[in-house]
C-alpha cells in the first residue's frame, strides 16, 4: 500500500485559521499589514510555510471585524 499523496502547494484555506489563531494569541498583530502578517505566520510557526501577501490579504478580507475586534 502506498501512502496518501502529500500536499506540495499550500492551500489558501490554511491561511484564514492561522490568521485567526495569530490574532487570538497576539492581538497587537491586528494593526499589522499583510506583508508583516505573512512573516509573522511563518516565524511564529502558525504555518510551516510563508504565505503570499495576497493570501494573507484575502484572509483579512474574510475576517469579520467590528469596532476593531474580531467577531
Amino acid at each position: 500500500m502506498s501512502a496518501p499523496p502529500q500536499r506540495i502547494i499550500p492551500d489558501d484555506s490554511d491561511v484564514l485559521p492561522a490568521v485567526r489563531e495569530l490574532f487570538s494569541q497576539h492581538p497587537e498583530a491586528e494593526q499589522s499589514g499583510p506583508e508583516t502578517l505573512s512573516r509573522l505566520l511563518y516565524v511564529l510557526r502558525f504555518l510551516p510555510w510563508q504565505p503570499n501577501i495576497s493570501q494573507v490579504a484575502t484572509a483579512l478580507e474574510a475576517l469579520p471585524v467590528e469596532d476593531g475586534v474580531l467577531a
